[in-house]
């Protein structure tokens, strides 16, 4: 395990309005799973300030964690006083040290507040001189740059740690911290490549937070970040646990822990070590060499084939099969394949090669061209078709992509959305072609979601589910599992979108077993890959 201790600085537990049935929420639970992954304390929160009564839930909090002291530090909701509903200041701040409270959450859009100084001033007065440690997230502060620098700048002595920033806001998350020195941030959600290790080095290890995002959220992805780190031993060590710590100006010592059930997965990567045996990215894209963005707001920093084998091989990951990301999202098809192509003969073995196909671009001629050249001749074993041409996957047009895939028994990857027809299109595919595998992409993402792919992995023998996204719902895979059986369930990352650690993290944190994990992570894909003469040549 680490010699350090991990600690949570982003958990919060019960009731909540919107809970899947199937989802973990109490407090009993919240332990349950610290002790899985092997997370000694946690600052913790309760769902129910964003329901109920505010201070009479902070109360409820300090009743309940009671027993647990030495592993759960309180984090009260704080709002103005002026509505009548909440103490003052003085009165918040007695009662805070009376229960030892080190950290407070404000949440101005759940609560119906304006971020404005004439409301939050009083507040400031009481918690700038104590340097008090705030949490916030960018969705409660109107995700507007200005007001979020507003809130920072009126408790511009307090640590403000902002938690749930996406992968996406990396533009807006780097405007902020620079203009905002007291600005801390926490990744459970912010799992773009490399995050972690890129703002260490733009904004200093100090500012940088450890979190889980339970109970919503897996903690075995969150310690991807720490498992399968590229930061020396002293920034780990910060980034764990010690940050928080000196955050909440705590006197306590804290021991490490390690994980409750140990397997071999979860054995090496508590001990930072990668992974052994076959493991196989089922999903990733890549950018062409010297590129840290996708377009758009897709950051993507060292998402080129160079930087992405490194990461890989730190955790231990065999091979990936890999599409470009020009071709699938952009419709660049011709560039992303071409780059597929030559990625494929320059890192053999270590990257299985897919095709893009865009109708809407391509004549049916040119689609079987590319079908002979890339999969008869280059041995491309999976095909990518993707929805922002707003085309049906179902459509005639798609015809010649497909049934070349029926004939050789390939593998096709699919997005669902509603542009591409939506899950009726991977039902009528399913029939249609039943000798194309069909691996629906992000099935673990949503609980909704996850049960309409359930349905249909266990309608069809030819429909599996590749699990990747950034949600890491706690619990999810073992739930599919349940469902359809772990031999239908693949592993996935969508690097260098999203980094591949917390993908992998989210898997062998699982409560299954050994051999239903070996099955998630590698055996199933190989098998699917196998299918097809193309698979075979690739000696797994």
């Amino acid at each position: 395990m680490t010699s350090t201790a991990l600690i949570d600085s982003w958990a919060s537990y019960g009731p909540r309005p919107d809970k899947d049935p199937e989802e973990r929420f109490t407090l009993q639970h919240l332990l349950e799973d610290m002790e899985w992954a092997g997370i000694s304390a946690a600052l913790v929160r309760h769902t129910q300030m964003a329901q109920y009564d505010v201070m009479h839930v902070n109360l409820r909090l300090i009743q309940e964690i009671a027993p647990h002291r030495n592993k759960l530090f309180p984090c009260w909701t704080v709002l103005p006083h002026h509505f009548g509903d909440f103490p003052a200041p003085k009165e918040l701040i007695s009662q805070m040290k009376r229960n030892d409270v080190r950290a407070v959450y404000f949440q101005p859009a759940a609560n119906a507040y304006p971020v404005v100084k004439e409301l939050l001033s009083p507040l400031a007065r009481v918690l700038n001189p104590g340097r008090t440690l705030i949490l916030t997230t960018f969705e409660q502060l109107g995700s507007n740059y200005n007001s979020i620098i507003s809130f920072c700048k009126i408790f511009h002595k307090c640590p403000i740690l902002i938690g749930q920033v996406s992968w996406g806001e990396q533009r807006l998350v780097t405007a902020v911290m620079n203009s905002c020195p007291n600005v801390h941030i926490e990744f459970h959600l912010l799992q773009a490549n490399r995050a972690v290790e890129h703002f260490a080095e733009k904004f200093g290890i100090n500012r940088l937070l450890f979190g889980t995002g339970l109970m919503h959220h897996s903690p075995g992805a969150a310690r991807g970040f720490i498992d399968w780190t590229l930061l020396n031993e002293k920034e780990t060590a910060q980034f764990s646990g010690g940050n928080i710590m000196r955050l909440l100006q705590s006197p306590h010592t804290i021991p490490a822990q390690s994980p409750s059930t140990p397997d071999s997965y979860i054995s090496a990567a508590s001990m930072q070590k990668p992974l052994s045996g076959l493991i196989l990215d089922a999903h990733c894209h890549v950018l062409d060499d010297g590129l840290n963005c996708g377009g758009k707001g897709y950051v993507m920093i060292r998402g080129d084939i160079e930087n992405m084998i490194t990461l890989n091989k730190r955790m231990g990951i065999t091979a990936a099969a890999m599409m470009s990301w020009s071709g699938t999202v952009c419709m660049d098809v011709s560039a992303g394949n071409a780059l597929i192509e030559n990625i494929t003969d320059r890192f053999p073995g270590q990257v299985i090669g897919l095709s893009s196909c865009d109708p809407t671009h391509q004549s049916a001629e040119e689609i079987n061209e590319v079908c002979m050249h890339l999969h008869k001749k280059k041995l491309f074993c999976g095909l990518k078709p993707y929805y922002t041409n707003n085309l049906s996957y179902a459509h005639p047009l798609y015809e010649p992509y497909f049934k070349f895939a029926d004939t050789e028994n390939l593998y096709g990857l699919f997005h669902v959305a509603p542009a591409s027809g939506g899950m009726d299109a991977i039902h009528t595919l399913a029939q249609k072609y039943p000798g194309m595998t069909i691996i629906i992409a992000h099935s673990g993402g949503r609980w909704a979601f996850a049960r309409q792919v359930a349905h249909a992995v266990n309608t069809y023998p030819n429909v599996m589910a590749e699990l990747t996204l950034t949600p890491v719902p706690n619990g999810i895979i073992e739930w599919l599992c349940a469902q359809t059986g772990s031999d239908r369930i693949l592993f996935g990352t969508d690097a260098p979108m999203r980094d591949p650690r917390p993908q992998l993290g989210w898997c062998v944190y699982t409560r299954l077993s050994q051999t239903d994990k070996e099955k998630i992570l590698g055996l199933n894909f190989k098998t699917v890959l196998q299918r097809s003469a193309q698979g075979r040549a690739l000696r797994l």
